[in-house]
């Protein structure tokens, strides 16, 4: 038996971190016939008209999807500060473990959650990882309503319009309760949400985002119940083939601005350390107008650099960005700032770690404009393009 990922009731549950975008399950488990037959899922492509609320839903159809959720919340007393990530995967046709049986319902599905809390105040990253298939777990098609245990992601409508319901627990030490409710229209990244991320036909997702959902509930943890405030991003993504070939790994960001603008960029790596042409900047104004570039090496530098007391990975955890900015005038200039070097997720059941953390935003006077979260993927030295096609085990039962 592998000592740190044990079955029981529950499903799987370890300590080890959230997004790498379908990748732990596409590495951890093998692909059953409709894997190896690449046509029996649906493949990306442009042209596809997206509908809402019905693609808030699951896309039984193709081979991964995720829906991932990140804020920064304070308390009302405006003391606390916290950030947070909350991420559902489904990813199909997996084969299931020996100790866990199928239930007559069972799609062939697996399902991975992840959830985790940046307690700045007490410096504390609390994650937790979930794995199981239906009963325990499930992704309903034509609108969002995602299930692990007690952890769920909801959408509903009332007297105030659209709203979406976040519930989740990470062990014993704390849990919560969000209502997200969007103040922009949602963005469809790339063209029409095609996103390409690499030069191969099927290296693309539909994308799909808020980036801007007013966020309110209750937080408990070691001191008690707290009302926390403040804002979310939700991506949602649907892919069958997400990386291209030569891609070692990649730098994602999404940034509020305090001035109502927003920004989403993704530097593909290629294994010269050099951006991949299907690197991407996007700016979405406050009305929600988007405007997407190329994005290259020169406007994304780091300039500060971490090493993890635990795994010895280096990251590079600060950056300066030199940005274009949505109207084509001259570059602005911001530096990413973590709140906390130690927000890694160590993959414990995967292999693959990465960091993955709530940052500020300061300008050239190093006055803060923004908040961010940040993930850094392929710096343990991985090659992520080809760990997308590795088969390998899954742990052992007892």
């Amino acid at each position: 038996m592998n000592p740190l990922a044990p079955w029981n009731q529950n499903g799987l549950t370890c300590k080890v971190g959230p997004l790498i975008t379908g990748l732990i399950l596409a590495i951890c488990y093998p692909s059953d016939t409709r894997c190896d037959q690449g046509e029996a899922f649906e493949r990306v492509e442009p042209g596809r008209k997206l509908s809402f609320p019905a693609d808030h839903g699951s896309h039984p159809g193709f081979k991964i999807e995720w829906w991932y959720v990140t804020g920064h919340l304070r308390d009302r007393q405006k003391k606390r500060r916290f950030g947070y990530q909350a991420t559902f995967f489904r990813f199909a046709g997996a084969e299931q473990p020996p100790s866990i049986q199928p239930s007559e319902s069972d799609s062939g599905d697996w399902f991975l959650a992840h959830m985790a809390l940046l307690d700045l105040q007490n410096k504390r990253f609390l994650h937790q990882e979930r794995l199981n298939r239906s009963p325990l777990a499930s992704a309903t098609p034509n609108n969002l309503a995602l299930r692990h245990g007690n952890w769920t992601f909801e959408r509903t409508e009332d007297s105030q319009g659209e709203c979406f319901k976040l519930k989740g627990t990470i062990l014993s030490e704390a849990a919560f309760e969000f209502d997200l409710r969007p103040s922009k229209p949602i963005t469809l990244f790339g063209d029409q949400g095609y996103s390409k991320k690499g030069a191969g036909p099927n290296a693309a997702s539909y994308y799909m985002t808020f980036t801007r959902m007013k966020t309110s509930g209750t937080l408990q943890c070691a001191e008690g119940n707290l009302s926390v405030e403040g804002e979310s991003w939700m991506d949602h993504e649907v892919s069958s083939n997400q990386l291209g070939e030569g891609q070692v790994g990649w730098d994602w960001i999404s940034i509020r601005f305090h001035n109502g603008r927003d920004l989403m960029a993704y530097r593909m790596r290629t294994e010269a350390g050099k951006a991949d042409p299907a690197s991407t900047l996007a700016w979405v104004d406050p009305e929600g107008t988007l405007t997407q570039q190329a994005l290259s090496d020169d406007m994304w530098q780091p300039v500060r650099f971490w090493r993890s007391p635990e795994t010895l990975i280096t990251y590079p955890v600060e950056w300066e960005l030199h940005l274009p900015s949505s109207k084509g005038s001259a570059k602005e200039s911001y530096r990413v700032v973590p709140l906390f070097d130690g927000q890694e997720m160590i993959g414990r059941i995967s292999g693959v770690t990465y960091w993955e953390g709530a940052c500020e935003i300061r300008d050239a006077s190093n006055q803060v404009v923004g908040e961010a979260y940040m993930e850094l993927a392929g710096y343990d030295g991985h090659r992520l393009s080809e760990a997308l096609n590795a088969e390998a085990r899954l742990p052992e039962a007892e």
